[in-house]
């Protein structure tokens, strides 16, 4: 299995709109890091490689992270429903073995980060028959999001 309760960091949820949302859950006391616009390249099993930007902050207090995301049309953060998680996210130390781990168990690789070498690097998304979707995210860009949550200016992928 490729999950272990104690990698778990973070829940997420697409939401329409960014600062509404913070405000919103600001009300139960979360504190935020400041948002940016990540680029990435993302590739799904259909589709090829495309350029991605999204609008993000993370709850800056451990030990689990709330994650919002504003509505990207046409990309993996599609508002699918309000008031229910987009995913929960986990940290992995082997993020290829894991996937095909998690694959093997029966889940979908749903989309990636496209790597240098066309395959996927620093996070990849999964969902089971459940419609539960988790993210895979390599441990090793860990440090970037602990710098990110401190205040630090979020460093460029």
């Amino acid at each position: 299995m490729a999950l272990h309760g104690l990698d778990l960091y973070h829940v997420a949820w697409v939401v329409p709109n960014l600062s509404e949302a913070m405000e919103a859950f600001g009300t139960t006391g979360l504190r935020w890091a400041t948002p940016v616009v990540r680029t990435v390249i993302m590739q799904t099993p259909t589709t090829e490689p495309t350029s991605v930007s999204i609008l993000v902050t993370y709850s800056i207090d451990d030990p689990l992270h709330v994650e919002l995301i504003e509505h990207c049309p046409q990309s993996p953060w599609q508002t699918e429903a309000l008031g229910i998680p987009h995913h929960m996210g986990w940290w992995t130390d082997d993020l290829h073995a894991d996937i095909e781990s998690l694959v093997g168990e029966g889940y979908q690789l749903q989309a990636w980060m496209v790597g240098d070498n066309g395959k996927p690097s620093r996070f990849a998304y999964l969902l089971n028959h459940h419609g539960a979707r988790v993210e895979l995210v390599d441990r090793a860009a860990e440090p970037q999001l602990r710098a990110w949550w401190s205040g630090q200016p979020y460093p460029p992928v």
